[in-house]
């Protein structure tokens, strides 16, 4: 069980996009002191980013987007299953909410491997209970165990939940809230109150990460995994 540092009670500011979204900020800003030398992010927008963490790029030697959407000016506009970067080049690799949309996610997997020197290491998120949202196709969720399955060639693998029971009941009002379209009065305190117990919710997930029952801690918004080559 790892709970980043910097997760406040209120996270709802300037930047905020999800309370998934929100895990996944503080995880990477948990890691980036570790982002350090050559530095790749498969999948990643080197424009046009979301949330609240920003890239330390000025820590690392290079730092490098690799990307098919040539709206998010990559780098490297390539299939992030097949890169024409050499072998062994990175120190640190990025992968976040990119395995789901891949039909063949292992073959990012071996990427990274190929990818990283040995020592490296590799920093994956990928979403668990949340909606289906096509980037163009998703594909598939991921266990705890399925996750250590795909790594299990690496040296160390650590996996992280973001979010327990309470966040993800959270999370769903929080991403249900522009499904209600209409301007009559129980509509609008509908969403109204969909807010409000939605931030009680997520408040109290904070507040109680780590010291859920065996039921509760079942439930998760999805994984951080950190990996060694």
């Amino acid at each position: 069980m790892r709970i980043p540092r910097n997760l406040t009670p209120a996270p709802w500011r300037d930047g905020y996009v999800t309370y998934r979204r929100f895990w996944l900020d503080a995880f990477l800003k948990e890691f980036a002191p570790e982002m350090l030398g050559v530095v790749i992010d498969l999948g990643g927008k080197r424009s046009q980013k979301r949330g609240t963490f920003e890239p330390p790029e000025h820590q690392a030697d290079r730092w490098l987007y690799v990307n098919l959407d040539i709206q998010t000016q990559p780098n490297v506009f390539a299939d992030v299953t097949k890169t024409p970067l050499k072998t062994k080049i990175a120190d640190v690799i990025i992968c976040t909410e990119v395995l789901e949309h891949l039909p063949n996610p292992q073959d990012c997997v071996n990427e990274i491997s190929r990818l990283l020197h040995d020592g490296g290491a590799a920093f994956v998120t990928t979403p668990f209970i949340y909606p289906v949202h096509g980037d163009p196709q998703d594909y598939q969720r991921f266990t705890e165990d399925g996750l250590r399955n795909l790594f299990r060639d690496f040296k160390s693998v650590e996996v992280y939940r973001m979010g327990g029971y309470a966040g993800v009941m959270g999370l769903m009002l929080e991403l249900g809230i522009p499904g209600i379209e209409g301007h009559s009065i129980p509509e609008k305190f509908m969403r109204w109150a969909m807010k409000w117990v939605s931030r009680w919710l997520c408040r109290y997930d904070i507040a109680q990460f780590g010291m859920e029952s065996k039921t509760w801690s079942a439930f998760t918004t999805g994984y951080f995994v950190r990996v060694v080559r």
